[in-house]
């Protein structure tokens, strides 16, 4: 076990090494939250015991780190018997505290309860990234090499901690694939913000705050937002993930991604490659939306033979919206004919943009019937007829969502 240990008094310091080899653990101890914090990538702690008594923001301020993904246990050290401290050390985030001057056994119980954490831990948070990555080919699924290529690029991102720069065409599912790095992320366990321009940049450092933070289309931000982002980003307390729906050197070089936030989130850049370079990839996702749409409906071999020779300039969100047409004209099969009259039509060539979930506002008197509806057909709305994405939203079963739309008339 590795504990990282900081105290202004030397003889508390002293205490807590010979303590700590007795126990077998590996400690670096220093006087102060600056030093100590300036070993942490390197040391990577298990185990974090702070001083606590005239100087109090080191509990504080490594209790906001650990929620940004970090694991380590966190006691606070105070002087002896002074209880009132103990407790204002656990109120500003430590999980128990220990008295000067140490004792052994209680040093020892404290080590053996964090050590029984962390393995408990570890193991949740295995299982909740195994289920990260079976959901990550369900949402964004493919069978191209590029598309294999971006996938694995994108879990790699995520395991690193850093934030990332998601580059791609509009419409190639930079949102879909901001949430799946999340989620495989240490941080995943808790929710992913997406930020507009104009909104707070400090909602993942507030207690219960988000722990990653998604800015779509960057390019669109002005350059005084831009320079705040790369305030936040080189603190190195937030995660970003930030979308641009161009060539990033293309942005920097006519003005509209400023040069240093290039460079700042230059460590990591994953690349979500257009439909037409997805190889096959047209048919396999766009047998998916149907599914998704509606399951009694089905492409013809014909129909998937026009989907694949399509170049895609709207890439996946064109995709959707053509199956979507597609399947409002068919009853049971989808012919080459319907889709080539569905192409043939103008379909949205608008810029994707993030879409903040709609709001569905609730009055007194309101029936449960009717707050029921309005908040399905919002969700139907926002997930684009998606029936799958909306009982997913609900946390609903798809015969569930399928019986209410039936009863309330919902058809999108």
């Amino acid at each position: 076990m590795k504990v990282l240990f900081f105290d202004r008094e030397e003889t508390a310091r002293d205490d807590l090494r010979r303590a700590l080899a007795a126990l077998g653990a590996t400690a670096r101890g220093f006087g102060s939250v600056p030093e100590a914090e300036s070993a942490l990538r390197e040391f990577d702690p298990d185990v974090v015991i702070a001083g606590f008594d005239r100087e109090r923001d080191g509990v504080a301020r490594f209790a906001r780190l650990r929620r940004n993904g970090r694991p380590w246990a966190i006691f606070g050290l105070v002087p002896g018997k002074e209880l009132e401290l103990g407790v204002a050390a656990i109120t500003a985030g430590a999980d128990d505290f220990l008295w000067r001057p140490v004792s052994d056994t209680r040093l020892s119980q404290l080590l053996a309860t964090a050590t029984a954490r962390r393995e408990r831990d570890a193991e949740a948070e295995r299982t909740r990234v195994a289920l990260a990555r079976a959901d990550l080919k369900e949402a964004l699924p493919g069978r191209s090499a590029a598309w294999a290529s971006a996938l694995a690029a994108l879990e790699k991102a995520a395991a690193s901690g850093e934030s990332v720069l998601l580059t791609g065409e509009s419409g190639t599912e930079k949102d879909e694939a901001a949430l799946a790095l999340h989620r495989l992320s240490p941080r995943g366990a808790r929710r992913l913000a997406y930020i507009s321009e104009g909104e707070s940049l400090d909602v993942a450092t507030a207690p219960g705050g988000a722990g990653t933070l998604f800015l779509p289309n960057v390019e669109a931000m002005s350059t005084g937002y831009q320079e705040t982002l790369l305030a936040h980003l080189e603190s190195g307390e937030t995660r970003f993930i930030v979308g641009i729906d161009e060539d990033p050197e293309t942005a920097c070089a006519e003005g509209r991604f400023l040069f240093a936030l290039r460079r700042a989130l230059g460590a990591q850049v994953v690349h979500l490659p257009p439909l037409r370079e997805r190889d096959g990839d047209a048919a396999v996702l766009a047998e998916r939306l149907l599914e998704d749409l509606d399951p009694r409906v089905l492409f013809q071999p014909e129909a998937l033979d026009v989907l694949r020779a399509h170049d895609w300039p709207g890439n996946a969100l064109e995709l959707r919206e053509v199956v979507r047409r597609a399947a409002r004209l068919s009853e049971r099969e989808i012919g080459p004919l319907v889709v080539r009259s569905v192409l043939a039509r103008p379909l949205p060539r608008t810029k994707l943009r993030h879409r903040k979930p709609p709001v569905v506002r609730i009055a007194v008197g309101d029936s449960l019937a009717d707050v029921e509806r309005r908040l399905i057909s919002k969700t139907l709305e926002f997930a684009r007829g998606n029936k799958k994405k909306t009982a997913e939203l609900l946390k609903l079963s798809l015969k569930t969502i399928y019986n209410k739309i039936k009863e309330y008339g919902l058809e999108h």
